[in-house]
C-alpha cells in the first residue's frame, strides 16, 4: 500500500482497491477457525493506533472538526511565505491522520469481512475523506494563482524548501487543474464513482455461488478463489480440470453483472481524463506520475517479441507432464519437479525469509527482524478474512501485512514479497516528511519483487542437488510468467477495454471477454487450449479497477530483477543507490529514482535483460528435465486423465 500526495478521498479509493494483493493457494479442505479462536501471537497489533473502535471514534470527530477548519483556510494561501508554510502542513497533516483512520478501518474490516461494524468505520472514513476532498477543491487552484516567481523566492526560506519538488510538478501539471468549482463538483463525484469496485468487491468475495467438486480424497471441496488456486498445483489432474471449471461456472453466472460494474470503472477513468483535458484515460494515468508513453507500449511490444519463451515454456510443462494433449489452463500451475509436498512452518519461514534478504545489508534486515518481532503481520487465514496479502502502511503506523499463510514455498516467497513492501513504507516513513512519506505507484512492487528475487535466488545459489535446483528454477519461471507475461497480456486487456469505453463501444460480457479470448490465445501459443470459460477470467481481475495498474507489475518485475542482479553480484554502490532508493519516498519522479537505482525504464533493455534472465533458466531447466528421475509424479487422477 502506497501514500500520495493527492486528498485523501484518493488515498482512501488507493485503500479500497489498491491492496497489493497475491492470491494464496491452500493446502487443506478443512474450514477455517474462527478468529477469535487463534494464538493472538500471529495476529496483527493494531493498538499502536487505536486501542480500541471508541479511540477510533474520538479521532473521527477530531478530523471532522479539523476538516472543517481546513476549509476556513481558503483565500490565506498566497498571504505571505508563513501562510503558505502553515496550510501545507495542514494539509499534510490531514492527509497523514486521515490515511491512519481509513487504514484502521481498512484492516479491522479485512481480519473478518462477515462483521456489520468493521465495514460501518470503513464506510464512515471514506465519507470523510471524500469531505476532505470537496473542501480541499480551492487548494491547487489557489496555489496555481500565485506567481510562480514569488513562490520560488518563498521556497528558499526554512521550512518550504522541502515543498520544491511538490510545486515543481504542480506547475507541469497546472493544465489539468480546473477551477475550484470544477475540483469540487469532481471530488464530490467520488463516492459514486467507486459504486463499480465497491459492488465487484462485494459480489467476488461475499455473494458469488460457489460449487463443489470432490478433490483427490473423495472429499467434497468448494471452490473459491483460495482453493481453485490450492486445485492448480494439485498433481491430479481430474481434480484440476474440475475445480477449474467449477471456478469459471461460478463467474460465468454473473457475468453480465462482473461486465456491468467493469465496464463502469472504465467509464469512471474516461470522465476524470476528459474532465482533466486528457486526450485517453492511459495519457491521464501516466501524467499522474511524469511517465513517458514508452513504459506502458514499450513494455507490451518487448514482451510480445518474446511470446516464444512463453510459448517454449508451455511446451516444456506439456512434455514433462507427459501430457497427450494439448496444455490447457489447469496445467500452468502445477510444479515439474516430482517430490514430496513440503510444509513450512512459519517460524521457519521466518528463519528462511531473513536468510534470503541478507544481501540487501543489516540496516533493512534489522527492520525485517522487527516486523516478526512486533506483530506487523497477520498470518493465518480465519472464517471470513479477507483473501491474498498486502502490505498497509501508513505514516503514522507501522507496516503491517496481511497473509493468508498456508505453509507452501510459495507462502515462504509471498511473506519475502510483501515485507519488501513494508520495508520500503519504513524506509521512507522514517527518512521523509509527511508531503514525501509514501512512495510513486511506478515503483510500489519493486521493492516487493526485488525482495523476493533476492530471496529465491540467495537459496538457489546454495542448492546444487538438481531436483531442488530444478523446483527453484521452476519457481522462478513461474513468477515471471505470473509477473511479467501474464500481468502484461492483462495490460493489453486494460487498454483493450479502456479503448471500448473511450469509443463509446457496447461493454456487454460477450463483447469483453471476446477481446480476452483474443490475446490469451496470442500469449500462449498452439500448444494452449481455450477452455470454455477461460475467458470470464478477464471479468474477475480487480487490478482493472484501479486505472491502469496491472502494466506495473511487469515493469516493476523487470526494473527489480536488473537492479536484484547489481546487488547479487556485490557491483559497487548498488546496495547504497538500493537503500537510497527505499528512502527516497516521493520526493523524485519514479523514472528518475529507478535510473539511479540501476534500471532504465524508459528504454527496453530491462525488459529484454529479463527475458534473457527467462531463457536462461528455461534453458537449465530443460537440461535438468530430461533427467526421468524428476518427472513430476503422476496420481491416479493424472494417470487416468492422460489415457483419455
Amino acid at each position: 500500500m502506497t501514500r500520495r500526495h493527492a486528498p485523501s478521498a484518493s488515498a482512501m479509493r488507493c485503500l479500497a482497491g489498491g491492496l497489493l494483493a497475491i492470491m494464496l493457494p491452500s493446502l487443506t479442505a478443512a474450514a477455517p477457525p474462527e478468529r477469535t479462536a487463534m494464538d493472538a501471537r500471529f495476529q496483527w497489533d493494531l493498538t499502536p493506533m487505536y486501542a480500541d473502535a471508541d479511540a477510533w471514534g474520538a479521532h473521527y470527530r477530531q478530523l471532522e472538526a479539523l476538516v472543517s477548519a481546513w476549509a476556513g483556510r481558503k483565500g490565506s494561501a498566497g498571504q505571505s511565505a508563513a501562510s503558505l508554510l502553515e496550510t501545507l502542513r495542514l494539509r499534510d497533516q490531514l492527509n497523514i491522520q486521515i490515511e491512519k483512520l481509513s487504514a484502521f478501518a481498512m484492516m479491522r474490516r479485512d481480519e473478518d469481512m462477515r462483521q456489520a461494524a468493521p465495514q460501518a468505520l470503513y464506510q464512515r472514513a471514506q465519507t470523510l475523506a471524500v469531505q476532505f476532498e470537496e473542501s480541499s477543491a480551492w487548494f491547487q487552484p489557489e496555489l496555481l494563482a500565485i506567481p510562480e516567481e514569488r513562490i520560488r523566492s518563498w521556497l528558499r526560506e526554512p521550512g518550504l524548501e522541502i515543498y520544491s519538488h511538490y510545486f515543481d510538478d504542480l506547475w507541469r501539471t497546472r493544465k489539468h487543474v480546473l477551477t475550484p468549482r470544477e475540483e469540487e463538483l469532481l471530488a464530490m463525484a467520488g463516492k459514486a464513482t467507486e459504486a463499480a469496485p465497491d459492488a465487484f468487491g462485494l459480489l467476488s468475495n461475499t455473494e458469488l455461488r460457489w460449487r463443489t467438486v470432490k478433490n483427490p480424497a473423495g472429499e467434497d471441496q468448494l471452490i473459491t478463489p483460495p482453493a481453485f488456486l490450492q486445485a492448480m498445483y494439485s498433481p491430479d489432474r481430474r481434480y484440476r480440470r474440475d475445480a477449474f471449471a467449477a471456478l469459471h461456472d461460478s463467474y460465468l453466472d454473473a457475468r453480465r453483472t462482473l461486465a456491468a460494474t467493469l465496464a463502469g470503472a472504465m467509464h469512471r477513468d474516461w470522465f476524470y481524463a476528459k474532465a482533466r483535458r486528457y486526450p485517453t484515460s492511459l495519457d491521464r494515468a501516466l501524467d499522474a506520475e511524469n511517465l513517458p508513453a514508452s513504459v506502458y507500449h514499450g513494455l507490451v511490444r518487448t514482451v510480445n517479441e518474446h511470446r516464444h519463451l512463453l510459448h517454449r515454456f508451455v511446451a516444456l510443462k506439456q512434455k514433462a507432464l507427459r501430457l497427450d494433449d494439448e496444455v490447457h489452463f489447469y496445467d500452468l500451475y502445477v510444479d515439474l519437479v516430482r517430490g514430496p509436498e513440503r510444509q513450512y512452518a512459519f517460524e521457519e519461514a521466518r528463519q528462511m525469509v531473513i536468510e534470503g534478504i541478507a544481501p540487501f545489508g543489516p540496516e533493512y534486515a534489522g527492520v525485517i527482524r522487527r516486523a516478526f518481532d512486533s506483530q506487523w503481520i497477520d498470518v493465518f487465514e480465519n472464517q471470513g478474512k479477507r483473501g491474498g496479502a498486502y502490505n498497509m502502511g501508513t505514516y503514522l503506523s507501522p507496516p503491517y501485512v496481511l497473509l493468508n499463510y498456508k505453509g507452501t514455498f510459495n507462502d515462504v516467497s509471498t511473506l519475502a514479497h510483501e515485507l519488501g513492501h513494508a520495508a520500503q513504507s519504513w524506509f521512507a516513513r522514517e527518512n521523509q516528511p509527511p508531503a514525501y512519506a509514501g512512495y510513486p505507484m511506478f515503483t510500489a512492487e519493486v521493492a516487493s519483487t526485488a525482495a523476493e528475487i533476492v530471496f529465491k535466488q540467495s537459496i538457489l545459489d546454495r542448492t546444487a542437488a538438481p531436483g531442488a535446483r530444478a523446483f527453484l528454477i521452476h519457481q522462478m519461471l513461474e513468477d515471471m510468467r505470473q509477473t511479467v507475461f501474464r500481468q502484461t497480456q492483462f495490460a493489453e486487456f486494460d487498454l483493450a477495454a479502456h479503448t471500448m469505453a473511450e469509443r463509446g463501444d457496447p461493454m456487454t460480457a460477450d463483447a469483453l471477454m471476446k477481446v480476452g479470448r483474443e490475446i490469451y490465445a496470442r500469449y500462449y501459443g498452439p500448444d494452449f487450449v481455450m477452455d470454455p470459460g477461460l475467458e470470464v477470467e478477464c471479468l474477475r481481475v480487480p487490478h482493472y479497477y484501479r486505472s491502469y495498474y496491472v502494466y506495473r507489475y511487469a515493469n516493476s518485475y523487470c526494473a527489480a530483477a536488473a537492479i536484484a542482479r547489481r546487488i547479487l553480484r556485490q557491483e559497487p554502490g548498488a546496495r547504497d543507490a538500493w537503500m537510497q532508493f527505499l528512502k527516497t519516498g516521493n520526493s523524485r519522479y519514479a523514472i528518475d529514482m529507478l535510473r539511479d537505482a540501476g534500471a532504465d525504464m524508459t528504454t527496453p533493455r530491462p525488459i529484454e535483460e529479463a527475458m534473457g534472465l527467462f531463457k536462461q533458466w528455461l534453458d537449465e531447466l530443460d537440461r535438468l528435465l530430461a533427467d526421468e528421475a524428476l518427472a513430476p509424479a503422476n496420481t491416479e487422477g493424472q494417470a487416468a486423465e492422460n489415457q483419455r
